[in-house]
């Protein structure tokens, strides 16, 4: 045609550049956009890179945007104009995962460039990088479940205080026959899903490692629990690539394992996945004179230095109370960054993953995604974009609580962890979450005449509004009963909101505000 788009690399395009294209600096997920007046050419990688460079095209001069599933943005243009350019993209990161709730839709986690399997992504997303189904993490007791071997091999499972030990158990790792058997257990899950990317073999959610004599010897010399853990997971790894040599063993650097041992080195198709699940979250990992923060940074930057095969598993939401008021917002980027710095090739960002709605969910998850993309992209213009694309009118006043509740969290003292009882106390006084609820009103009287604009403003005022009914006192019955009414009746509305990841508290907070709103 005249004017065309031309997409991938084609007869079409190798026409206008004067050859075929090279891609193979793209890798999976890059992509290239290069004018030749009248034509605009899409260049990417084999997997996702096309697809991506559509998306981007849209949204750099299309002026879409998707910001959840229910809200997008896509302008009416007369006319698509596309400047002279030839401008080259590719990832920061391998693996992307935004892992929160609304991400899950293939559809939505395509458009903003994720690529793990966490995101309900289809062939026609180009697929994911994904675990072999059934063992994505914690996964000790999926491949020797206790149920099956303890009765008649105690002897495969920790050792606590000269007893071993059935319930919240790991492995006794400096057993030959664990490892002939999670060899096994792996080989035979690896031929049955045989195009997955990852396995993993990682200890149980829960302590109680082993301390055997000789997984203890091995510890002590080592002078960590990933002594025991590595030297496990190695042995693993050695027998998986001699029959695959393109599927990576992860494990985890996690709570007792955290800590890099001294000698032993993960080895070239070991992935370590470190967690910073015990540090603050208010400020950047790495600025926060917090003390685990401080013990963070010195354990990831000597994991970087022992393997290029390094990922993250990030905290990026409240998890005792999703729809507490979280105000991590202005840490994200800098963890992100990082991360980059120290060499992390894949990032998973957990968030409210089982609901939706939590403290500024939205904002976090897309942010998050753009930033896995490209860390250097800046801050302000991209929340600004959010503020005015997704509350409309409103978003000045929500701007305004947004700013007000982070600012309470930049003192170098105050802190912010991932379970911490942020609803009923912290830094924030009551008297501002009573002050919130009224300019959120103020908000939802702004965009009352816009359906779509009016939904997520009641909905993003769930926080500041559980919060206020959380800290009221003793005498204020009749607005206690209000409020619990006008939470109760948001759920209704939106479903799929979870209060916490407890299912006992996301069960008794409802019930009681179900007491509070009776006359």
């Amino acid at each position: 045609p005249e004017r065309a788009i031309l997409l991938g690399n084609t007869r079409h395009s190798a026409a206008l550049l004067g050859g075929p294209a090279d891609l193979k600096d793209l890798g999976d997920d890059g992509f290239r956009l290069k004018t030749c007046p009248p034509h605009l050419l899409i260049l990417g990688g084999p997997v996702r890179g096309t697809l991506y460079g559509v998306y981007e095209t849209l949204e750099r001069f299309g002026g879409c945007r998707w910001y959840t599933t229910w809200h997008s943005v896509i302008p009416d243009c007369a006319a698509f104009t596309i400047p002279e350019l030839d401008k080259t993209q590719k990832p920061v990161f391998a693996m992307r995962t935004s892992f929160w709730f609304d991400m899950f839709k293939g559809d939505l986690a395509a458009r903003n460039k994720l690529n793990s399997s966490s995101h309900g992504l289809k062939d026609k997303h180009g697929g994911a990088i994904r675990f072999c189904k059934g063992h994505f993490v914690h996964t000790f007791s999926v491949l020797v479940p206790p149920a099956e071997f303890f009765d008649k091999h105690p002897e495969y499972f920790s050792e606590i205080n000269g007893k071993r030990i059935k319930d919240n158990a790991q492995l006794c790792l400096s057993n030959p026959d664990v490892v002939k058997l999670v060899t096994g257990r792996v080989l035979e899950n690896i031929r049955q899903d045989p195009a997955g990317n990852l396995y993993s073999v990682s200890q149980n959610d829960c302590l109680n490692f082993c301390t055997c004599t000789n997984c203890k010897a091995i510890d002590t010399r080592e002078g960590s629990n990933s002594g025991t853990m590595i030297a496990f997971v190695n042995q693993v790894a050695e027998a998986v690539e001699k029959e695959f040599p393109n599927v990576w063993i992860e494990t985890l650097a996690y709570q007792y394992t955290r800590k890099p041992p001294k000698t032993v080195r993960p080895r070239r198709n070991v992935v370590v996945r470190i967690c910073p699940i015990e540090c603050e979250y208010s400020k950047p990992l790495d600025r926060s004179a917090f003390e685990q923060n401080r013990k963070f940074v010195e354990e990831i930057r000597q994991w970087s230095a022992m393997t290029e095969k390094l990922y993250v598993w990030d905290y990026t939401t409240n998890f005792r109370d999703y729809l507490g008021p979280f105000p991590n917002v202005l840490a994200l980027q800098g963890n992100v960054k990082f991360f980059r710095h120290n060499h992390v090739v894949g990032v998973f960002e957990q968030g409210a993953y089982q609901g939706r709605h939590a403290d500024f969910a939205e904002l976090k998850a897309w942010l998050l995604a753009k930033w896995l993309w490209n860390p250097d992209l800046p801050a302000e213009p991209l929340l600004d974009d959010f503020f005015k694309g997704y509350y409309g009118a409103a978003a000045p006043l929500v701007r305004k609580y947004f700013n007000e509740v982070h600012a309470y969290y930049q003192n170098p003292g105050v802190n912010l962890g991932i379970y911490d009882n942020v609803v009923r106390e912290g830094p924030v006084p009551h008297a501002f979450f009573a002050s919130a609820v009224v300019l959120w009103r103020q908000a939802e009287a702004a965009v009352k005449d816009s359906p779509s604009h009016s939904y997520n403003v009641r909905m993003g005022a769930i926080p500041a509004l559980f919060a206020h009914l959380s800290r009221l006192p003793d005498g204020s019955q009749e607005e206690r009963r209000a409020l619990a009414a006008d939470l109760l009746a948001r759920f209704r509305e939106a479903k799929d909101i979870w209060i916490s990841e407890s299912a006992e508290i996301h069960k008794n907070t409802l019930a009681q505000w179900e007491r509070w709103s009776q006359p």
